[in-house]
């Protein structure tokens, strides 16, 4: 039932009219194309392929997909002299096949960082780590995967500063400029974002980022965007939050994108509502990745 409600909000929002007479409905992908829209399927674990069915409905609807966990630091790079490759590349070339695109999510995260990473207590060492592991994963990709979550959730979860994570804790606040400049001379050709939640519902938040973007523009630091995570339950945000966000960024020559949206409710018309009204402003302020 939620698959039919997203394709019906979406399909709307996006300006669908037409239907294919054998299910009555477009798919999504079709008609994202058309508009140059990337629909993305977010939160893919490979073994989800296993299922035949999910693996269709996936190549149908969606012209773009990213990992769940796979890329965070203790899945992908357990070990300092072990990469786990297999996961990954059955996921990308799944998306080869498919004429998908594909978004690397997670090189620097809060959480899922191995104990050998942890261990480390000084900010040299700490960056040579990250020059490492960030051009082994980014090479072995580059050309399959266009673009990446170099950092996620920078900030503390409701706002009030940067989170005070291991990385900030060894290197300080400069940890998110280095990432940056590290994964735009691993893969210069890639779009590179920082990935942040609920700033589209927490003013105070929604201004620090900002703040920290603006700084890391004006430093010269090679970002291209910033990718909203959209995690909604119940309220959809204020009408114009978006759209002023989008202005924002745009405004400093960046991209705004929406990373990970999805709705928590159990009433299938407010569902509908808040997909459709949200997705309606993000593309009318221009936003064209979007991913569930």
């Amino acid at each position: 039932m939620k698959a039919v409600t997203l394709n019906i909000a979406l399909l709307a929002a996006i300006g669908s009219t037409t239907t294919v007479p054998s299910t009555g409905i477009t798919t999504l992908r079709s008609e994202a194309q058309k508009k140059g829209i990337l629909i993305r399927s977010g939160a893919i674990n490979p073994t989800y392929l296993n299922d035949s069915s999910f693996a269709a409905v996936l190549a149908q609807q969606f012209n773009s997909l990213s990992p769940e966990n796979e890329l965070k630091w203790s899945f992908i790079h357990p070990t300092p002299e072990h990469y786990n490759w297999g996961t990954l590349d059955r996921l990308v070339s799944f998306a080869e096949g498919s004429a998908m695109v594909v978004k690397g999510h997670g090189l620097i995260s809060s959480c899922c960082n191995p104990e050998y990473l942890l261990n480390i207590t000084n900010r040299a060492a700490l960056h040579q780590a990250m020059m490492t592991h960030f051009e082994a994963i980014m090479h072995r990709y580059m050309g399959k995967v266009d673009r990446w979550d170099v950092v996620t959730e920078a900030l503390k979860t409701m706002g009030g500063g940067l989170n005070l994570n291991y990385f900030y804790n060894i290197s300080g606040p400069g940890y998110i400029e280095e990432a940056f400049r590290i994964a735009r001379c691993a893969d210069p050709g890639a779009k590179l974002f920082i990935n942040e939640n609920l700033v589209e519902s927490l003013p105070q938040k929604r201004q620090e980022l900002y703040d920290l973007v603006a700084s890391l523009v004006a430093n010269g630091v090679p970002i291209d965007g910033v990718a909203l995570q959209m995690h909604i339950t119940e309220v959809a945000p204020i009408p114009g939050v978006i759209t002023d966000i989008a202005k924002s960024y745009n405004a400093l020559g960046l991209e705004v994108t929406i990373a990970e949206m999805d709705v928590h409710t159990l009433n299938n018309t407010l569902e509908t509502e808040i997909y459709g009204a949200v997705i309606s402003e993000a593309l009318a302020a221009g936003i064209t990745d979007i991913s569930f």
